[in-house]
């Protein structure tokens, strides 16, 4: 006797399909809602990455900001990532300061950057998009001199704590800034590992102690689909070859770190941040 296989229900085919890969990008984009829009209210009070040692800050503020490389093809002034790092460099060119127009203007490329490498780089841009523009209203608008450097909109703003002041809006790109630097640095750095992984591990050191416990393992789901390293570094640098790409992209990820460590240091010499302390420097990877 011979037993005939059904063939899958196409109603139950698809329900399967969406809840094995839809679900946990729809938890995902809920989660980055959550950050970016706010979902603390002590921002400017916290150092917050508890998987990372907290040193004084106030040296890193004069950090020399990297040189790029000669000759590398994917940081030329027609490809992508040297159009990104080039004005994230100039926001540091004010010694001890941030240049406000030139680190939005980085963060734009780096948008450019992010959204066609998935559906998670993708969320996270959406919102960032929408941070930036506040910023950038701000350094456009009536008060536009001062919102020109750091310092500036530091000695401007009367209540950081405003969900809707530009300190505010920047701590929260800020860290999702580092979390792109870890990530970005990650898949720049290692040959024939799990990029998923080593971005995820980056996630909860830097934006998952800000999260609930339902939001991170929403997180930990969505990170399962992150693509390949090969796949996301033929889609950084467009014909070129992956080690090549991964030059120039650690290029990227140490330009992020001292842009990263800059607004760091101002935040603490600030008394932003609680006790003076920052994170220690991570290399970029």
């Amino acid at each position: 006797m011979k037993l005939k296989l059904l063939s899958p229900d196409p109603k139950v085919w698809a329900t399967r399909h969406w809840l094995g890969y839809g679900l946990p990008f729809t938890i995902f984009i809920f989660m980055l809602l959550f950050y970016l829009t706010g979902e603390k209210h002590n921002e400017l009070t916290d150092c917050g990455f508890r998987a990372q040692l907290c040193v004084p800050e106030r040296s890193l503020t004069s950090q020399v900001e990297p040189e790029l490389k000669a000759g590398v093809h994917c940081l030329g002034p027609d490809k992508l990532p040297g159009q990104m790092v080039r004005p994230f460099r100039e926001s540091l060119t004010t010694k001890g300061d941030l240049r406000m127009p030139e680190f939005l203007d980085g963060w734009r490329k780096l948008v450019m950057l992010l959204e066609p490498l998935g559906t998670l780089f993708s969320f996270a841009t959406q919102e960032a998009s929408a941070k930036i523009s506040v910023l950038e209203s701000y350094s456009q608008g009536p008060y536009s001199t001062h919102y020109r450097t750091f310092s500036a909109m530091a000695d401007w703003e009367q209540d950081p704590s405003e969900p809707s002041s530009g300190l505010q809006t920047l701590v929260l790109l800020h860290r999702a800034l580092h979390w792109a630097q870890l990530c970005l640095g990650s898949i720049a750095r290692v040959q024939n590992e799990d990029v998923g992984a080593l971005c995820e591990e980056a996630y909860q050191k830097v934006l998952g102690p800000h999260h609930p416990w339902l939001i991170r393992q929403a997180a930990n789901l969505a990170f399962l689909a992150f693509p390949r390293q090969s796949h996301l570094l033929a889609m950084i640098c467009p014909g070129a070859k992956e080690q090549e790409t991964q030059e120039a992209l650690s290029e990227v990820a140490d330009m992020l770190e001292a842009v990263y460590n800059r607004t760091q240091g101002l935040l603490t010499e600030r008394r932003l941040l609680k006790a003076g302390v920052t994170l220690k420097s991570t290399g970029g990877g």
